[in-house]
């Protein structure tokens, strides 16, 4: 069922069309919404992110996906904000005896770039450890 998109209310009518997009007003909050459907699907949203996160430019993410350089930028500030969330909820196990592993490149790149106490995240199917890099 429909609910209003800034109360969550059902209690809303139509108000005319806006290019062709029925429009309502919700007589809770008095604001008018839509019901039009994403122009961009999680699909895309995980591409743009993967290629951010491989260091593909904004510019060229925005190019390839079709979309504009501001959305890419929004898209990349709500995965921000939800890895925020989920780390300031997250209570990983830290261990000071760590098993072996190799780590290989990252393990050199820390080395080399150090500038302090590094820390990574290592996930194992549903067990997740905070790791102490140096």
């Amino acid at each position: 069922m429909m609910k209003c998109k800034h109360c969550k209310s059902g209690n809303f009518i139509k108000n005319g069309t806006n290019r062709g997009i029925q429009r309502f007003i919700c007589n809770d909050c008095n604001r008018t919404f839509s019901c039009k459907p994403p122009k961009f699907g999680k699909e895309i949203k995980r591409q743009a992110m993967l290629m951010y996160l491989n260091n593909v430019g904004i510019r060229k993410t925005a190019l390839f996906l079709g979309a504009s350089r501001t959305t890419i930028l929004n898209w990349i500030r709500e995965g921000h904000e939800t890895l925020v969330d989920f780390l300031s909820e997250f209570k990983p196990d830290v261990s000071e005896a760590a098993d072996i592993i190799e780590l290989d490149e990252i393990y050199t790149f820390v080395q080399k770039n150090s500038s302090g106490q590094q820390f990574g995240l290592l996930i194992l199917g549903r067990k997740n450890v905070l790791l102490r890099l140096k």
